[in-house]
């Protein structure tokens, strides 16, 4: 099974988004206990990940591609066919239709992506097996990101629930003032 996981660290481990994605790969990577044979985490949480993955484009929904996402989305219900992760079959008339509707979201996804990301290669229609995901995989936490994704942790180092959804590679607890313009936020995907 598939889960999503939110790792933050300080910014001072990373000077931009692609530096944030490989040192929370190498970090994941490296520890035993979530990809390996124990340690921090006991035993192994995961077989797989990578960053992004089935969640890549999470962060921007959270924040600049709300918008957008809900116009895709809608295009989708009228049509009955989806863009991302979803291919009909070869030869199909919904083949057809379905790669009008990419080239129309696509469109819409670059006309909306913000300055920043313009020539970083972001899509809608990802590679979720791309090992360390798309430039807006990883962002500094602001207050949207915090309120929309890291507030219900708020005094944890780690979720404590029965599955990891959050961990803070720093074991530093949860909080706006010492998250919100400081941190890291990176999402990965992991399959266990």
């Amino acid at each position: 099974m598939h889960y999503r996981l939110l790792v933050t660290f300080g910014k001072d481990k990373a000077k931009n988004s692609q530096e944030a994605r490989e040192y929370a790969n190498s970090e994941l990577f490296n520890d035993s206990s979530f990809c390996g044979d124990g340690g921090r985490f006991s035993s192994p949480i995961a077989d797989w990940f990578v960053i992004g993955g089935r969640w890549s484009g999470e962060l921007s929904r959270q924040t600049w591609a709300k918008e957008v996402e809900e116009k895709i989305s809608a295009l989708e219900k009228e049509t009955g066919l989806e863009v991302w992760g979803c291919f009909c079959g070869k030869g199909s008339n919904n083949e057809k239709l379905q790669a009008k509707l990419k080239v129309k979201v696509e469109k819409l996804y670059k006309k909306a992506t913000p300055t920043k990301y313009r020539n970083s290669g972001l899509c809608y229609d990802r590679d979720t097996h791309k090992e360390t995901g798309y430039a807006d995989d990883a962002m500094l936490v602001d207050g949207v990101l915090y309120e929309a994704l890291l507030k219900k942790y708020q005094g944890l180092d780690q979720s404590e629930d029965d599955e990891l959804h959050f961990v803070d590679l720093d074991y530093d607890p949860v909080s706006a003032k010492d998250f919100i313009g400081k941190k890291w936020l990176v999402v990965v995907d992991f399959h266990n």
